[in-house]
């Protein structure tokens, strides 16, 4: 799967949705934040960034595909505070961008399998090494735990989005 967003890059979050801060109540950091990414071409943006615009809830329709298109190379990519994070505020994203977006909602089910089965090996793997001698799974892996709480809260908050 190679998912190409349909974003114009060249473009800043202003210009796109000239309203898009209006309507938030922000403290004076967050205030700052949101008016550095406002006037920030799309191109320029990092996982940080596209973190940031996503927790805030503004600019949805122009950066959940590019942070996709990030996840989808990268799903584990640490944005914020550790990895996986940008992946797991994609999923905790406004329910409401998803049920309108059901093309990408189905694209970003494809990632979250990628992302799954990785750290399903990942875990395995670590398992694996931590009982060297052992032929025989013991069940003492147990994926959450691997994950963290944060992502698995999001995980189901996403599943519940659409019924397939």
């Amino acid at each position: 799967m190679s998912f190409e967003p349909d974003v114009d890059i060249r473009r800043n979050l202003l210009e796109l949705a000239p309203g898009c801060f209006d309507d938030a109540e922000y403290d004076d950091q967050v205030a700052l934040l949101a008016r550095r990414l406002a006037v920030k071409p799309l191109r320029k943006f990092n996982a940080t960034d596209l973190y940031a615009a996503i927790r805030l809830n503004v600019g949805l329709p122009w950066v959940v595909p590019l942070a996709m298109a990030r996840l989808e190379g990268d799903p584990f990519v640490a944005a914020g505070s550790h990895p996986g994070d940008l992946l797991t505020t994609v999923l905790e994203s406004d329910s409401r961008f998803w049920l309108d977006r059901h093309d990408l909602w189905l694209v970003m089910v494809e990632i979250l399998g990628q992302a799954l089965t990785q750290a399903t090996d990942a875990a395995g793997a670590a398992h694996r090494a931590g009982h060297p001698d052992e032929t025989e799974e013991t069940g003492e892996m147990w994926l959450p735990n691997y994950l963290g709480d944060d992502f698995m809260g999001a995980l189901l908050h996403f599943r519940g989005i659409h019924s397939d």
